[in-house]
């Protein structure tokens, strides 16, 4: 069946060629060339003739300069050469014939430009020295010299004779006429002048009257006449050639026309049957108009997006659901990229993956996670791609809801589990730490009893040693650190209770009225080591007359510490200065413990999580994330609250901010 269909394009296609060709060598394109050459001689006989003219009146004399001479000569060089270029390439016998007579044109033309030259330098040399000897002639007759002979007017008669008529033995006569004048005595210089010109013109004379007879014979018009002729047998037989090539072309049309009016007879015999099919075709296309309506009205009513695109990605199908998942209407969607719907699309979407997750993106630039389900199908040579398009926001918010409860079990578990270890290691601590706290109260009344004895000794025999160090300094030192070592004893009774407390529901301490400034002092001695490790610039800044907060004063202690401590920790270098400061905030109402520190700064995301339980930004250093939250805990219970100030790379802030009380501080108790 394919065979049967080609045959007829191929037999008008042959036909058409055969055509084209027989009409391109049926229009006798030799015409316009033969036209041109014709002109082209033409023109160089007319130039011939002007250059004959001026080089007989240069022989005359009348030409004043050799410019028209130059001229036209270099016209006929210019035209040989044209008539040679048209001429080639050359291909059969008579294209090489009129070749090679337009060679032998330009090569007589050469040889004539070539004689001319000569021509022109004697003749310029004869004109010079006429002109010479015929001045020379009048000055003879006008004036009267003193050397002046009877034989230079007879040398000037025999040369003007022999101007009108240069024959060879009026020559030689003038020759010897001179020959005898150089013999005889002493001469002017114009004699001897004279006598040189008069030389020069019988050796110049039948030179140049022989050169421009050889111009003259040297005909340009025979060579200009054989090549016509030849030209016009050349266009004769192409003539007769193209004449063949026109009978070709009406006898190949006429075989076309037929061909063409048997396949318009076989085409309207097809237009019935074609007919017949479209009737056919018609019905078939209203039923899948009509199924098409079906489907239109089935994926617009769906709530998924569904998207088609061809090969090269772009969308030809846009559902309601797609327009009100991503924004665009159909207008706005139809032959764009599909790839613009995802955050990250892959280079080519994979059909055999029957569910995958995404990013999509709607119109105004927002994100949302989508679920997509491909398929692909073709109509006939081209494929595309279906992809059934969900939102999935509503389902990841419930597992991040879901997630984050599950966490949230977890840290219940956690802190269960660390109320039961807290328990246990309370336990292990408060015995050896009670012992420790019975030894100092008992080592305080030792030492007051023995300080007695040690001053009536001082007093006896003088200065001596305890443990290595100067008694006098002793005496006031001992009792200050079994002191300490009784309160640190309390201090760690204290903070085993709190984080007991901390895992279970927390009660009242006791709160008096203290003074801050005394509190923040007894942190900062406590710390005075780790302070003196860390940083080489520590500072207190306490405001005066600060009103007291009712608080109780080890949770307050433990608070500064755990800022101070956190400050220190966050140091790079000890060049970096460490601060603590009070002061009074809101119109006097409130008491402010503020820890400033050069560190590393906290980054934004974390300042809301500082005080989170197990929240840690060190936990390659051994941080637990429970010191910023026991603070948190402990400035709450006593009505305060905790602020922290922070950026990256820049200095951080931490206050506790505690409500005052109308009474004014006294400092001295709880100080010593």
């Amino acid at each position: 069946m394919t065979t049967i269909s080609w045959q007829p394009k191929l037999i008008v296609a042959s036909l058409l060629l055969a055509l084209t060709y027989l009409w391109l060598q049926s229009a006798n394109p030799e015409l316009e060339r033969r036209n041109r050459l014709q002109t082209t001689l033409r023109i160089i006989e007319l130039h011939d003739a002007e250059l004959m003219r001026d080089i007989l009146m240069a022989r005359a004399g009348l030409l004043s300069n050799y410019d028209a001479l130059t001229k036209a000569g270099q016209e006929l060089l210019r035209l040989s050469q044209s008539l040679r270029t048209d001429l080639e390439p050359v291909g059969g016998e008579a294209e090489k014939r009129l070749g090679a007579l337009a060679d032998k044109l330009s090569a007589t033309i050469q040889e004539r430009l070539a004689m001319i030259e000569y021509f022109k330098s004697d003749n310029a040399l004869l004109r010079n020295s006429l002109m010479s000897f015929n001045e020379m002639g009048k000055s003879l007759g006008t004036k009267a010299k003193p050397n002046y002979t009877p034989p230079l007017e007879n040398l000037w008669r025999m040369m003007l004779a022999f101007l009108e008529t240069p024959e060879p033995t009026l020559a030689r006569d003038i020759q010897l006429e001179l020959d005898r004048l150089s013999g005889l005595g002493p001469r002017s210089d114009d004699d001897k002048i004279l006598i040189a010109h008069g030389r020069l013109i019988i050796e110049v004379l039948p030179k140049v009257d022989t050169l421009l007879r050889e111009i003259l014979d040297q005909s340009i018009i025979v060579r200009v006449d054989d090549l016509q002729q030849a030209l016009r047998h050349y266009s004769d037989a192409v003539e007769q050639q193209a004449q063949a090539y026109r009978l070709s072309l009406y006898l190949v049309a006429v075989v076309l026309l037929a061909y063409l009016l048997y396949q318009f007879a076989m085409l309207r015999a097809s237009t019935l049957s074609l007919r017949r099919a479209h009737a056919n075709l018609q019905q078939a296309e209203a039923w899948l108009r009509e199924s098409e309506a079906q489907l239109r009205a089935i994926t617009d009513s769906a709530h998924e997006a569904i998207v088609s695109a061809d090969v090269a990605g772009n969308i030809v199908s846009w559902n309601h659901g797609a327009k009100l998942m991503f924004g665009y209407s159909s207008e706005q969607a139809l032959g764009q990229p599909f790839q613009q719907l995802l955050v990250n699309p892959q280079p080519t979407a994979d059909p055999t993956i029957a569910m995958q997750e995404s990013t999509g993106l709607r119109q105004n630039r927002a994100r949302f996670p989508v679920e997509l389900s491909l398929s692909s199908w073709s109509r006939g040579a081209e494929r595309y791609i279906t992809a059934i398009i969900r939102d999935i926001s509503s389902r990841k918010h419930l597992e991040e809801v879901a997630r984050q409860q599950e966490l949230q079990l977890i840290q219940a578990n956690k802190m269960k589990a660390l109320g039961t270890l807290v328990a246990g290691v309370a336990h292990e601590i408060n015995n050896p730490n009670q012992l420790i706290s019975l030894n100092s109260g008992l080592l305080a009344a030792i030492w007051s009893d023995a300080l007695d004895i040690l001053e009536d000794h001082y007093q006896t025999t003088g200065e001596f040693s305890l443990g290595g160090l100067p008694y006098t300094e002793m005496r006031g030192t001992a009792g200050v650190l079994i002191h300490d070592i009784k309160d640190g004893a309390k201090r760690i009774e204290r903070i085993v209770a709190e984080l007991k407390n901390y895992a279970r529901p927390q009660h009242s301490g006791v709160s008096v009225a203290i003074s801050v400034n005394a509190v923040v002092e007894r942190a900062v001695r406590l710390l005075s080591h780790l302070i003196s490790q860390k940083t080489r610039r520590f500072k207190t800044d306490f405001s005066a007359a600060l009103p007291l907060i009712n608080a109780d004063p080890q949770q307050l202690e433990q608070v500064v510490v755990n800022l101070l401590i956190n400050a220190l920790e966050a140091l790079s270098d000890p060049e970096n200065a460490v601060s603590v400061a009070t002061r009074l905030l809101d119109n006097g109402d409130s008491v402010c413990v503020e820890v400033r520190d050069e560190g590393i700064g906290i980054v934004a995301e974390h300042i809301e999580q500082l005080c989170d339980p197990f929240f840690t930004t060190k936990q390659a250093n051994g941080g637990t994330g429970l010191g910023l939250a026991i603070v948190a805990s402990l400035v709450r219970a006593h009505g305060g609250r905790l602020k922290f100030i922070s950026s990256v790379g820049q200095d951080t802030c931490a206050q506790a901010i505690f409500p005052a009380t109308a009474i004014q501080a006294d400092e001295t108790d709880y100080a010593q």
